[in-house]
């Protein structure tokens, strides 16, 4: 990717995803799996499920029972997924700055232009769900989804920032309960113009209510950094974001991530775009900026 320069933007606020959406991107308009044939193959993985509307297959979705939101009142009620139909896809609306931090699809660019259609997956009447439970759910309907549709070529997740391809997501690194942080978090990279300053931090957790995670050093290899960062965000997800203000967690030193470098961490706002609050990792003797 080309080096641009981009001027922080502290009007754009990030915000808890009451509804979460994953597009999925196509050449051309397809067919939608029927809504049995959806029914059936959440029904194996999930048990009991519930078609909720099914409207003229411009809207499909479902209540999946293994995934019950409680209220106030003790009323509990399914979660639920949704299909979209498809749609024309304006590449326009994924702008130059959240393209800069498509590490994990070089070939990013050729995607985008050559992708004329979406289809948009998402959850509803979710947000209330333990935040783990409703992460597996997401990662669970993508997975079902993808594997009916060979013809999709990406999905770009708007919440991270994140665009991976078709295979990418079948391929799944992570395993299990963290299948989400795969497409649900992404870590960018940012120099600071006219120093040797760099910002690492990550983009995703805030839309299911965690912290994310920021860097503002120099001197460190980036790519340790980085690999730091989603290790990081590893263990506030399965967690529940337990390290305080004032706390340490191991560092990074020439072994790699060392127990005998103890960084301290604290909560504030981004420093990079969008707003929102972050769990701030000092790096000892490399850190840049100022703290209290």
């Amino acid at each position: 990717m080309a080096k641009e320069t981009f001027r922080q933007n502290t009007k754009e606020e990030a915000e808890f995803s009451h509804v979460y959406y994953m597009h999925l991107l196509f050449r051309e308009k397809g067919e939608r799996p029927l809504a049995e044939t959806l029914k059936g193959e959440l029904e194996k993985r999930y048990g009991r499920t519930d078609l909720v509307t099914d409207a003229d297959q411009k809207l499909t979705s479902f209540a999946l029972f293994r995934y019950l939101v409680e209220y106030k009142d003790g009323e509990k009620v399914p979660a639920q997924v949704m299909m979209m139909d498809y749609q024309p896809f304006d590449q326009e609306r994924i702008d130059a700055f959240q393209r800069s931090q498509f590490w994990d699809c070089p070939q990013a660019e050729q995607l985008l232009d050559k992708c004329g259609y979406e289809l948009v997956l998402a959850d509803f009447l979710a947000a209330g769900l333990p935040y783990m439970e409703r992460c597996d759910m997401l990662a669970g309907w993508l997975d079902l989804v993808l594997g009916f549709l060979p013809e999709c070529e990406a999905v770009w997740f708007p919440a991270s920032g994140k665009l991976l391809t078709r295979e990418q997501l079948l391929e799944n690194p992570y395993k299990d309960g963290l299948r989400f942080l795969y497409f649900g978090v992404n870590a960018r990279f940012f120099t600071v113009d006219g120093s040797e300053d760099c910002v690492v931090d990550t983009l995703g957790l805030y839309a299911v209510g965690l912290p994310d995670v920021q860097y503002h050093y120099h001197g460190l290899d980036p790519n340790q950094v980085v690999n730091h960062a989603y290790n990081t965000v590893i263990y506030i997800f399965e967690n529940n974001a337990p390290v305080q203000s004032g706390e340490t967690i191991d560092g990074i030193s020439e072994k790699g991530i060392d127990r005998g470098r103890q960084w301290k961490c604290r909560y504030e706002r981004a420093l990079i775009q969008p707003v929102r609050d972050v769990m701030d990792i000092c790096p000892g003797e490399y850190a840049s900026g100022g703290r209290n």
